[in-house]
């Protein structure tokens, strides 16, 4: 019984998908690339979306939108940083992106029903023992929605993984004055860095605890490249190649060179947990 975790290689995106020990479906951000559609790949395994994570509306993260009418995928719970002031999205993104965010608006307003705790993914006793949880400050003003995003957290069998948006350090510093999250912090063992990697993205408050490893998703703009930074902050991890299983000892692995990037976190048969990670 394992939590599967896939950050996919989408460039300058954002798709993750994760798959709990009991088949319900987290989607993380529907970003995808010219030569890759992660919903194209998920929808030949289910149409269903147990759970959809918008971490906020920049188009980069919703660029899949329009696919999930398409492929007929129903969406069964959804959560997004839905204070934030419709007139001011638009603003903040391009015109190009107009249809993909009326998409998104109008399903954020048909979403507004409260969920039973014993139904909500995320509850472990709901999702396979694993939970989730979302936490967002709101205390950073509205100039810049980076600083809405919402923050996931996975945790199973004492194994947290952290994957934000575009936070930047405002709203890092907020969220740090939230006691639950800075517990979570101090728990780490997978951390995903912010904006993709980017300088702007990067907060040394939040390394009190060194994660095991960190992940970046980006794509080749490396002038604003912070891997180096998520590296000294990491204790290192053993870090498998799934075309020829070799191991090796990784901090900080990205899409950019590693491909899409695969965790599970279970139980062996010994009783004993794990985290494993695998690159392309």
């Amino acid at each position: 019984m394992t939590l599967r975790i896939v950050v996919h290689d989408v460039g300058h995106g954002q798709a993750i998908h994760a798959f709990t020990p009991d088949g319900n479906v987290i989607v993380i951000d529907l970003g995808c690339s010219a030569d890759f559609s992660p919903l194209g790949w998920l929808k030949g395994q289910t149409k269903t979306i147990d759970s959809l994570v918008i971490t906020h509306p920049h188009g980069d993260h919703i660029d899949e939108m329009l696919l999930l009418k398409k492929h007929g995928f129903a969406v069964r719970q959804l959560w997004r940083p839905n204070w934030l002031d419709k007139k001011t999205v638009y603003e903040q993104n391009q015109s190009t992106y107009q249809g993909k965010l009326d998409a998104y608006f109008e399903m954020s307003d048909r979403y507004n029903g409260a969920i039973a705790p014993e139904e909500l993914v995320g509850n472990p006793e709901a999702t396979g023992g694993v939970s989730i949880r979302k936490f967002a400050s709101r205390d950073c003003g509205q100039s810049n929605i980076n600083n809405h995003s919402g923050v996931v957290v996975f945790t199973y069998h004492g194994i947290t993984v952290v994957i934000p948006g575009d936070n930047e350090p405002a709203s890092w510093k907020a969220l740090l004055k939230q006691p639950d999250f800075a517990k979570v912090l101090s728990e780490m063992d997978v951390f995903m860095a912010s904006h993709h990697g980017r300088e702007s993205g990067y907060c040394a408050d939040i390394f009190d605890n060194k994660p095991n490893l960190c992940i970046v998703s980006d794509g080749s703009v490396k002038d604003t490249d912070a891997a180096g930074r998520y590296s000294y902050h990491a204790k290192g991890w053993s870090v498998s190649k799934r075309k020829d299983q070799t191991r090796s000892e990784r901090f900080c692995v990205t899409t950019r060179s590693d491909g899409h990037i695969e965790l599970q976190i279970g139980r062996n048969p010994n009783g004993n947990r794990f985290l494993a990670a695998s690159v392309a």
